[in-house]
């Protein structure tokens, strides 16, 4: 065969290879960069700081959440994240939906009946202790889990479901507690018992 034949059929072969080479780099970069574009516009990670959601969630526990706020059907007892006054961005408990009314004190009543709560740790300061007549429509109102060591709607009232950016789904870290986050099932205690004393000066709308 010619040297001059040979050159001309191995360059195109070369030129091929090195188009497949680069095809497949870019099929599997492209393999990891999409879906982690397409889930991360739905989903995203947060580091638990702080201890305002013992002993539920811990400092250091890991999180996957759902961006976007309620939709009228999430259940009582469902973790969310919204944003205090500063930005900064705060993970707590759903427990009064809109149309509630609430008393806040030691425990919590919802419409005249104590809520069971086993997920709580610590008591409400009487500073904290509130009463909202009756939630709005699309209100929420939130609580950390450990009430003596936690900012939430005792202090800043109750929230609009627009500032809800995230529904908490899943502990991805650390293994041992690696799982799903359920949402705690409401229970109501026996409503003869007496509700806690608070003014009417305290009664937010």
């Amino acid at each position: 065969m010619n040297p001059k034949h040979l050159r001309a059929v191995t360059k195109p072969l070369a030129d091929a290879s090195l188009i497949v080479a680069a095809l497949r780099t870019l099929i599997r970069r492209l393999g990891t960069w999409f879906p982690w574009r397409l889930l991360s516009s739905r989903y995203y990670r947060v580091g638990v700081v702080g201890e305002s959601m013992t002993p539920s969630l811990h400092a250091g526990d890991y999180l996957l959440l759902r961006r976007g706020t309620t939709t009228g059907g999430e259940a009582p007892g469902t973790l969310v994240t919204i944003r205090d006054a500063t930005g900064r961005p705060l993970l707590k408990r759903i427990v009064g939906l809109p149309g509630e009314s609430l008393r806040v004190g030691t425990e919590i009543h919802i419409n005249g009946f104590p809520l069971i709560e086993p997920y709580v740790s610590g008591e409400t300061p009487q500073t904290q202790f509130r009463g909202v007549n009756r939630l709005r429509e699309d209100e929420y109102f939130l609580v950390g889990d450990n009430r003596s060591a936690s900012t939430d709607s005792r202090d800043f009232g109750s929230i609009h479901h627009d500032r809800i950016e995230g529904i908490a789904l899943f502990r991805y870290w650390p293994p041992e507690r690696f799982g799903r986050l359920h949402t705690a099932p409401r229970q109501f205690g026996d409503p003869s018992v007496e509700e806690p004393n608070i003014s009417l000066s305290s009664i937010s709308q």
